[in-house]
């Protein structure tokens, strides 16, 4: 969380006369969540990351030998995927250490 997401936090639970505690509790019994303001950030970050991956797949393909142009492809997808969830807190487990 940001200092301007636990600012905006706190003052939506000021304004609605509650704790922060009883307004997140409150909030999320109720389905509603706060929007990450970088999540726009976030998501081009990523564009850029995959299409990163992109060209040095392609690199790979056109300079490296057929076996190890593979090996480099197929880690490469790991990290792609490993990006492209939904959360991130599983990418280290999904990148090998080897190459």
């Amino acid at each position: 969380m940001t200092d301007a997401e636990r600012r905006a936090i706190e003052n939506a639970a000021a304004a609605a006369h509650q704790s922060v505690n009883r307004f997140i509790l409150a909030r999320t019994l109720s389905g509603s969540s706060v929007v990450r303001a970088d999540w726009q950030q976030n998501v081009a970050r990523l564009g850029i990351a995959v299409r990163l991956l992109e060209e040095i797949a392609t690199e790979v393909r056109t300079q490296a030998g057929p076996l190890y142009a593979l090996r480099i492809a197929l880690e490469l997808r790991r990290v792609e995927a490993a990006l492209m969830e939904p959360t991130l807190s599983s990418a280290a487990d999904a990148v090998s250490s080897e190459c």
